[in-house]
């Protein structure tokens, strides 16, 4: 699997490539990440206010919209990813 995060205004896009069927899994990582952002030692999850998102079985586009009046990180939501994403898919990137 690969991703890429990109700033679109005030939200983040990531876009997630050869998932080999997993969206759901990475759908559910990011959603726990936002849930339990207490155990993300970035904080960033906590500022995730929405998120929507397309994609193929193999593909896969997550739009992240922060909580009002705060802003999200590319950087540090890459952290977030690391942290929560399954191991198998923060070995391939």
């Amino acid at each position: 699997m690969r991703y890429q995060i990109e700033k679109q205004g005030d939200e983040v896009v990531i876009r997630f490539e050869e998932l080999g069927g997993d969206a759901q899994a990475v759908i559910d990582a990011i959603g726990r990440c936002r849930i339990n952002a207490f155990a993300c030692s970035s904080g960033e999850c906590n500022k995730i206010g929405g998120m929507a998102s397309c994609g193929e079985p193999d593909t896969l586009a997550l739009r992240l919209k922060p909580r009002a009046d705060l802003s999200l990180d590319v950087a540090t939501l890459g952290e977030c990813l690391k942290y929560h994403l399954p191991r198998h898919f923060r070995d391939e990137k």
